[in-house]
């Protein structure tokens, strides 16, 4: 298959189990719980605030979200706590695939599909 999306992802994301997260849901039940989620946004805030000086503001509650968004590791779609979209992430959260690329590439890559609530957080 020739396609521009496969130029991006290293090879070893083969065989792996990808969560479905949907935002803004997956955002609200974070926020709500302190998980492990919402700790990684915070505190990636706080030393941006901190080294920034600035943006103080956006600790406060849930604007907070506004620090984080992710990237398709294929097509580069974006993905924000605060927009309707779906994606899938591998169990550490450092790898996020857009649901057109997952659909398209699931059986390529032999990716394992489970829900939100598997992730292990």
């Amino acid at each position: 298959m020739d396609d521009w999306r496969l130029n991006r992802q290293k090879n070893d994301f083969s065989d792996q189990t990808l969560y479905k997260i949907t935002f803004p849901d997956f955002w609200k039940t974070a926020y709500k719980h302190r998980n492990a989620f919402f700790q990684r946004i915070e505190q990636n805030a706080k030393k941006y605030v901190e080294s920034s000086n600035s943006g103080h503001e956006f600790l406060e509650g849930e604007r907070i979200q506004h620090f984080w968004h992710e990237h398709c590791t294929f097509c580069w779609e974006k993905a924000l706590t605060d927009k309707e979209c779906i994606f899938y992430c591998n169990g550490d959260m450092q790898h996020w695939v857009c649901e057109e690329c997952f659909h398209d590439f699931k059986e390529k890559f032999n990716w394992e599909e489970k829900s939100a609530e598997d992730l292990p957080l």
